[in-house]
């Protein structure tokens, strides 16, 4: 795939950007689009596909949040004669989706990972765990700084993965061959509860935080009280239920698979973070 470009969508999200660099770092032409960009890419908006994988050898497709139409992005993305399609998915995903009682097309990267390996193209899927960017990126940040993170899970482990590692796979299997047709659960090395995870970057960070296990009833209520609409709680509710029943909680050989190397551990991981003020107001 040397030489031939390559699009990335959700380009200025937690993979897509490492996956952009990690790219440019190889010397591989790319592609990065998303709503705001000057080819933009929206997957609600037939009329952005064509421009965007005209003169694309490969892809790699993080959906939305929301619903989308992945069966018709897919066919755009095989008429323009796209030749590769690399899917971000959720580890377990087909798990989620029967416990939700919901089809996939109505979870979108169950929707995506389905069209993609429907595509009849060369496929690959990234089945992820929950990203240790959570922590310092994403919604758990706040409660962080504040001093208290409180969710639905007591004593409940999971192998936290980096973001950085699944933008690594994400390049190793849209430019080298021998993926195809291949499904990777990606994780971390060890699994951590949220206690120990906080512990981890109290300690990185010399600040007093704590973890509280709320009830499912009383987190799905403070959602409510906070105006998180509907379906998000539902899906919520149901992705903690799946892993306190454990279902992510052993670790996964995918990155090992594809880089012949360990995940990143999650300690080592929230040194550096620390390290690069992640968490400094």
């Amino acid at each position: 795939m040397q030489n031939e470009t390559i699009l990335v969508t959700g380009a200025t999200g937690k993979v897509g950007r490492r996956l952009t660099a990690k790219l440019q770092a190889e010397g591989r032409a790319f592609r990065a689009v998303s709503r705001s960009t000057e080819i933009p890419f929206d997957w609600h908006k037939p009329e952005t596909w064509d421009a965007a994988f005209a003169g694309i050898t490969a892809a790699y497709l993080i959906p939305p949040d929301e619903p989308v139409p992945a069966e018709a992005v897919v066919a755009a993305a095989v008429k323009a004669g796209v030749r590769r399609l690399v899917s971000q998915s959720g580890r377990r995903i087909e798990v989620l989706t029967a416990a939700a009682g919901v089809s996939p097309d109505e979870v979108a990267m169950h929707a995506v990972q389905n069209a993609v390996q429907a595509s009849g193209l060369e496929w690959t899927v990234l089945q992820a765990n929950n990203f240790n960017q959570n922590f310092d990126e994403g919604d758990n940040r706040e409660s962080i700084l504040a001093g208290e993170l409180s969710l639905p899970l007591d004593n409940v482990p999971e192998p936290f993965i980096d973001v950085e590692d699944i933008a690594e796979v994400a390049a190793a299997v849209l430019t080298r061959d021998g993926h195809t047709g291949r499904v990777y659960e990606l994780s971390g090395p060890e699994a951590v509860t949220h206690e120990d995870a906080i512990a981890i970057i109290a300690k990185a960070t010399g600040r007093e935080i704590a973890f509280r296990a709320a009830t499912p009833e009383g987190f799905v209520a403070d959602l409510r009280g906070y105006g998180v609409p509907e379906p998000l709680v539902a899906f919520l509710d149901v992705m903690y239920a799946i892993m306190r029943d454990g279902a992510l909680a052993v670790p996964a050989d995918g990155v090992q698979e594809v880089l012949g190397r360990e995940p990143v551990a999650f300690a080592d991981w929230a040194a550096r973070a620390a390290a690069a003020g992640a968490w400094d107001e």
